[in-house]
């Protein structure tokens, strides 16, 4: 399926960019157990949060509005698998998009790519199931330690 290809190359990519210690973290199964910011290694810039470009928070924010109003489907456990599929498809639209418009200091970037990759790994499990509703809770996690990490007017978490 050409659209699971691109998942995996993006993935690879990403993983890559990050490192083994990052792609070995990529290949860990989900669960809904331990979503901790700490789970990612997301530090602060000296303190403060990273400063991101139009096109992250921009993508940041498609994403998040793409999974936000799915939230209570998801959790109730009623969301289609055609919707997950969907939805993981939109998520990898916006990750290709931020990744190809990147213009991160190399630093931020570092820190961007470990949220990029729970969250591929996330619509990675949504397409391809079993356990879809916990692709669903990785991508939220990230959303929300993205949140916790990088300056971005508005933001708000998850639940």
């Amino acid at each position: 399926m050409p659209n699971r290809k691109m998942l995996a190359a993006t993935a690879l990519i990403l993983s890559l960019a990050l490192g083994a210690t990052s792609a070995a973290y990529a290949a860990e199964p989900a669960s809904h157990a331990g979503h901790q910011a700490s789970e990612l290694a997301l530090h602060l810039n000296a303190g403060a949060k990273w400063q991101g470009d139009d096109n992250m928070i921009g993508g940041m924010n498609a994403i998040r509005a793409s999974i936000g109003p799915l939230v209570p489907a998801i959790h109730a456990k009623t969301l289609a698998t055609d919707q997950y599929k969907r939805l993981a498809t939109d998520i990898q639209e916006q990750v290709d998009f931020m990744v190809a418009n990147c213009k991160l200091t190399p630093e931020a970037d570092e820190q961007f790519h470990m949220v990029l990759v729970q969250v591929l790994d996330g619509a990675s499990v949504m397409d391809a199931g079993p356990d879809r509703e916990a692709g669903a809770v990785r991508i939220v996690t990230a959303l929300n330690s993205y949140g916790e990490y990088f300056a971005h007017p508005g933001w708000q978490p998850l639940e």
